[in-house]
């Protein structure tokens, strides 16, 4: 197993973190390899830009099947304290993406995205051992099916705007994370039916879990 940790530091606005940091990805490590093979993986960590902050202070993405990368707002007074919460969660879904890229599991159409983000999603709750993720705080009574029905029309379509579905940017139509929160229903949903498990599912294709959506 070749995993390759990096702190991209030129700035030098990562350095009270960089024990911390370092912790709390081989924490996540550990946990992720209870589901997973981990092998030829690259975690980067780096300074958000200015103005591209998460308000969460933490974020990530997958950027191919061997590198994930994490993004820390340094400005904050409690980066250390972010880093200890989020990061476990925020990088194990960056993984799971990951691990799904390897798997050729195509994720260009509306409903492949919403599986994609669900089961990230998913994975991170059964990874933090049922944490409720920082995105769904504002969603927990959000009527997810009813959402799903007005983007049915839509579902098997690649050309939407994925910042109305996941971000909020219109949120007079969805509120945001509405697509995470979808997602993550869906996934819940099969599991519970089919009796399943992450590592199960992890290279599912998308329509699978439409099948008798209730």
């Amino acid at each position: 197993m070749t995993i390759n940790i990096g702190i991209l530091n030129a700035t030098g606005k990562l350095n009270s973190y960089t024990k911390i940091l370092e912790k709390e990805i081989k924490v996540t490590l550990k946990k992720v390899s209870e589901y997973f093979d981990l092998a030829n993986l690259d975690i980067t960590v780096t300074p958000f830009q200015k103005g591209e902050e998460s308000p969460s202070g933490i974020g990530g993405s997958a950027l191919s099947s061997h590198r994930v990368e994490l993004l820390i707002d340094c400005e904050r007074d409690d980066v250390k304290s972010v880093i200890e919460a989020e990061l476990v969660e925020v990088l194990s879904h960056e993984i799971h993406h990951s691990l799904r890229m390897g798997l050729g599991v195509p994720s260009v159409t509306l409903s492949q995205e919403l599986i994609m983000e669900g089961l990230a999603c998913h994975f991170e709750h059964t990874v933090t051992g049922g944490k409720q993720s920082s995105l769904f705080k504002d969603l927990q009574d959000y009527d997810w099916q009813q959402s799903l029905a007005k983007m049915s029309s839509i579902l098997n379509e690649k050309d939407y705007h994925f910042n109305t579905f996941f971000l909020g940017t219109h949120p007079e139509e969805f509120p945001k994370y509405a697509g995470y929160w979808i997602g993550f229903n869906l996934v819940s949903q099969y599991i519970q039916k089919n009796k399943a498990t992450d590592s199960e599912i992890i290279g599912l294709e998308a329509e699978k879990f439409f099948d008798g959506v209730s």
